[in-house]
C-alpha cells in the first residue's frame, strides 16, 4: 500500500508539473482536492486488535458516519484525537496503559478517516468534531497527535475550556506550514500557491490560513497540565514548533526524545513510559 501512494504520488507531480504551465487554477483545485481527502496508513496487526476490543458506535456530523470508539470503564475519562491521515487505532499501543491507570478512552476516525465516511473534508471540519466531543463530556486527561494538536486547541478555544491534562505528541505551530509542505512537495508557483491559498481561506471560514496558528487562540485556552513530546530528528514537523508552542503554556513541560520519527513514536515503548509517568501525577 505504501508503495502504492509514492508511485500515485510521483503521477500527481508529474501531472502538475504540466497542468501549472496549462492552468494555475487547474492546478489549484487538482491540488486542492488531493489534500481534501487525507490519505489513510494501513492499519498495523495491533490496530486491528485495539479496534476488535472497543465499543463502537456511528454518529451522523454534517454529511459524515464518524465511527466513535471506547475502551475501558474507568472513574477517568480521555480523549485521544488523531494527527491528518492517522485513525484511532493509531493509538493502539497507547491505549491500554490508560485504561491499565483507570480512564475510559474516548476517540473517533476524523471525517474521511479510518472508518468513517470518505468524502472531501477541510481541518476546520476536524476541529468541529473535536468540539462536539469536550462539549459533551469532561475530560480528565486530552492527548493528541500532530495536526490533530493545533486542532483540538482550536475546538478548545471556540469552547473556552478549561483542560485538566493534556499530552501532545507534536504540533504545527501555524495552519500555513501544511500549505507549505504541498507547496514544497508538489513544486508549485508563487501564482498556484496564492490560488491555492484562496481556495482554502473559504473553507476556514473565521479564520485566515496564512496567520491562524495555536498562538492566535491561546487566550482562550487554559490547561493546569501540559505535556509536549517531540522527536528532534521529527522529518514531518520540526521540532522548534512544539518548543515555541510549549512556551506559549505556563509551566508545561517539553520532552525532546529521539529515535521514534513522528508517526513511529505513537507505539515507542518510550514515548509511553513518559505518558505513564505524566498521568501517575
Amino acid at each position: 500500500m505504501q508503495d502504492d501512494t509514492i508511485a500515485c504520488l510521483m503521477n500527481l507531480k508529474k501531472v502538475l508539473k504540466i497542468s501549472q504551465i496549462i492552468s494555475p487554477k487547474l492546478t489549484a483545485q487538482l491540488v486542492f482536492n488531493y489534500i481534501s481527502k487525507p490519505k489513510n496508513k494501513k492499519i498495523r496487526p495491533f490496530e486491528k486488535s485495539i479496534i476488535e476490543k472497543a465499543e463502537k458506535k456511528t454518529i451522523k456530523f454534517k454529511e459524515f458516519k464518524i465511527k466513535t470508539y471506547k475502551w475501558g470503564n474507568g472513574n477517568k475519562t480521555a480523549l485521544v484525537v488523531h494527527g491528518w491521515g492517522g485513525r484511532a487505532s493509531n493509538f493502539g499501543a497507547i491505549i491500554p496503559e490508560l485504561t491499565k491507570k483507570g480512564y475510559s478512552v474516548i476517540s473517533f476516525d476524523g471525517p474521511c478517516h479510518g472508518a468513517s465516511t470518505k468524502k472531501k473534508t477541510s481541518f476546520f471540519e476536524m476541529a468541529d468534531l473535536v468540539k462536539l466531543f469536550l462539549s459533551k463530556d469532561k475530560f480528565d486527561l486530552i492527548i493528541t497527535h500532530s495536526m490533530g494538536s493545533v486542532l483540538t486547541f482550536s475546538a478548545m478555544a471556540s469552547l473556552r475550556y478549561n483542560a485538566n491534562q493534556m499530552i501532545v505528541l507534536t504540533t504545527p505551530f501555524k495552519f500555513i506550514q501544511f500549505i507549505e509542505l504541498a507547496v514544497t512537495q508538489f513544486g508549485l508557483t508563487g501564482v498556484t500557491t496564492d490560488l491555492l491559498i484562496n481556495k482554502i481561506r473559504k473553507t476556514t471560514k473565521q479564520f485566515d490560513p496564512l496567520s491562524y496558528g495555536v498562538s492566535t487562540v491561546i487566550e482562550d485556552i487554559s490547561v493546569n497540565d501540559i505535556t509536549f513530546i517531540h522527536d528532534k530528528d521529527d522529518k514531518t514537523l520540526p521540532i522548534e514548533d512544539t518548543k515555541s508552542v510549549s512556551l506559549l503554556f505556563k509551566n508545561s513541560k517539553f520532552v525532546e526524545i529521539e529515535a521514534t520519527g513522528h508517526f513511529r513514536m505513537l507505539w515507542s515503548k518510550k514515548v509511553i513510559e513518559i505518558i505513564k509517568h505524566q498521568i501517575s501525577h
